[in-house]
């Protein structure tokens, strides 16, 4: 028999044998969105720490600082959370960055965390970046390379402005 031979009501018939139980549904915790699951719970299921994840619930709901107008504080946040969510933010922190590389805010123009640094740009697949790691003699760099339009844009972990803080604390 041939893949086009392949008759699926055969194995339809109502005079099928018996059809197997229903699972048991589970139990939902009563701290839950709308959706099934706290953005905290799914943060923890990336692979965050618990601070982290209570960080970035908290960064979802707030309100765009004075200093940076509303449209750019929801692309960072928008970038924020696709890190976590995406788990790219865990393997960030295992290979290296601080927190403070992936989500800090700072009054210095010349430095950006990860989720700044991506403003909004993804791929066709929704991807924002990719994570590498080079390798110079005995060191590893960490680094990110922008997944959009297969541009040769690099960002590495830059020493941290004295005023670079976690936008949640602020």
């Amino acid at each position: 028999m041939s893949f086009l031979d392949f008759d699926a009501r055969e194995y339809l018939d109502s005079g099928s044998p018996t059809p197997a139980k229903a699972a048991k549904l589970a139990k939902v915790e009563a701290e839950t969105d709308p959706r099934g699951q706290t953005l905290a719970a799914l943060a923890t299921l990336a692979g965050l720490p618990p601070d982290i994840s209570e960080g970035m619930a908290r960064l979802r709901t707030m309100r765009a600082p004075r200093w940076t107008t509303a449209e750019r504080w929801r692309v960072f946040v928008s970038d924020a959370g696709w890190l976590a969510d995406a788990g790219i933010a865990a393997d960030a922190l295992n290979r290296g960055w601080s927190p403070l590389d992936l989500w800090g805010v700072s009054g210095d123009d010349g430095w950006q965390s990860l989720a700044a640094w991506i403003d909004g740009r993804r791929d066709e697949h929704g991807r924002a970046c990719v994570l590498l790691t080079e390798i110079r003699g005995e060191r590893q760099l960490p680094y990110a390379v922008h997944a959009s339009q297969g541009r040769h844009s690099w960002h590495y972990p830059a020493p941290l402005p004295a005023s670079a803080v976690l936008p949640w604390t602020i």
